[in-house]
């Protein structure tokens, strides 16, 4: 593993992009991904949702003239 100190002669901009960062990062995520994603189907499963009363009839909208 070489490191470069800004001596020497070449001056070509470093090409090589550090992903180590960003490994970690997309492995914390779906570690959290993979913890809430039960827990809230087991919260939605569990929650109930009141049912909408509807009356058969059919509500006429009045028009003058």
């Amino acid at each position: 593993m070489a490191i470069s100190t800004g001596g020497g002669g070449d001056d070509a901009p470093m090409s090589e992009i550090n992903t180590t960062p960003l490994v970690d990062v997309m492995l914390v995520l779906l570690i959290i991904f993979l913890i809430a994603v039960p827990i809230a189907i087991q919260t939605i499963q569990k929650l109930k949702v009141p049912i909408m009363f509807r009356p058969n009839r059919r509500i006429r909208s009045r028009t003058c003239c």
